[in-house]
């Protein structure tokens, strides 16, 4: 009876475990816990600030390496408003 119980015990702990493992990479970018591949490349990108004007309708501020872009969105569209090179770079 004591070999059924703990065989019970490691199949609950092991369900647990594995809940928990799939819980957490499913909700790792909301918590924004930056888990990230080997191998994925960082292309610079960090967005600023953004500016929300109406449901579905905002304006960003983004940083892209050497660049700082002001981009708009709508429903169904994205404009680039603006682009500048940021100060003191050299490239």
């Amino acid at each position: 009876m004591d070999t059924y119980l703990g065989i019970v015990k490691v199949i609950f702990i092991m369900a647990g475990m594995i809940a928990g493992i799939y819980l957490l990479s499913r909700y790792a970018g909301k918590l924004n816990l930056r888990f990230r591949p080997k191998g994925v490349a960082n292309y610079g990108l960090r967005k600023v600030d953004t500016i929300y004007l109406a449901p579905r309708k905002f304006i960003s501020v983004v940083e892209v390496r050497d660049y700082v872009l002001v981009v708009g969105s709508g429903d169904k569209e994205i404009s680039l408003l603006a682009k500048w090179r940021k100060e003191g770079e050299n490239s």
